[in-house]
């Protein structure tokens, strides 16, 4: 045989096999690398989009006299002929009356800040019917429930405003807009309430690693995690009594409670 020759030679099964469990392996351990990274610029994104609604609030109050936006629209009647909502929200656009979001998307100018990156998916209308038009914006975020249910036993209704800016001590700690889950409210048979949310609707509260993030009343935004107490079933009827919910030690989502807020 020549010298010159080289013989040449293929991989061994145990080579092949070594080489698989080496990628095996590797992708056992950056998979969930890569899904914490997707989860971070998921929270990073929405954090953006409440900075930006942040902004359209302020510019709203500045026009509105330091009027807070009310949380929708009077229920339209027999000859309603607008204006309507933009968002997946009851029967839908050109169909269901406007909602605190319609109010600020003016000053937005970007409809699709109002949706959470999580919330791909247009939410279902109520139950048993078909879902909303493809490219309907979901509203993820909605108001905080106590600007618009005060303690007192007085109950305003979600299109009275959430009161003045002005009046409210320490807006820098007191939530007006948070995150919102895709059912908020069990049994309503509605694919999502956009209006209003208290510490009990908490299923838009952990959606990046456990938490979530508000605009607070003076328009500014940030990230918490959310208390796991918020879930305690004995507190289910106290979140919708304003007089024995300001009781509880958070302070932030009770906009008459001159206190700093607590997590």
């Amino acid at each position: 045989m020549n010298s010159s020759i080289r013989l040449r030679r293929g991989f061994t099964l145990i080579e092949l096999l070594v080489v698989i469990a080496i990628i095996a392996i590797l992708a056992a351990i950056l998979f969930p690398v890569f899904a914490q990274a997707k989860a971070a610029a998921k929270k990073t994104a929405c954090l953006s989009n409440t900075k930006q609604i942040g902004i359209a609030l302020y510019l709203y109050l500045n026009d509105s006299d330091d009027a807070l936006p009310m949380a929708n629209y009077p229920n339209p009647g027999a000859g309603y002929a607008g204006p309507y909502t933009q968002f997946a929200w009851t029967d839908g656009p050109g169909i269901s009356q406007p909602v605190w979001a319609d109010l600020l998307a003016p000053y937005a100018k970007n409809i699709p800040i109002f949706s959470c990156p999580v919330d791909g998916a247009t939410p279902l209308k109520k139950t048993g019917q078909a879902a909303f038009p493809s490219g309907t914006p979901r509203l993820s975020y909605a108001l905080n429930y106590y600007f618009f249910r005060p303690p007192g036993g007085v109950a305003s209704l979600f299109n009275v405003g959430g009161g003045s800016i002005t009046a409210i001590p320490q807006p820098a700690g007191k939530i007006f807009i948070a995150e919102t889950g895709p059912n908020p409210t069990p049994g309503s048979g509605l694919g999502q309430i956009p209006e209003i949310v208290r510490p009990d609707r908490y299923w838009g509260f952990e959606r990046h690693t456990e938490g979530s993030n508000y605009v607070y009343a003076d328009t500014h935004a940030h990230f918490h995690r959310m208390p796991q107490w918020w879930k305690d079933p004995s507190l289910a009827s106290v979140w919708g009594n304003p007089d024995l919910a300001q009781l509880q030690p958070c302070p932030q989502w009770f906009p008459w409670v001159d206190l700093p807020e607590q997590w």
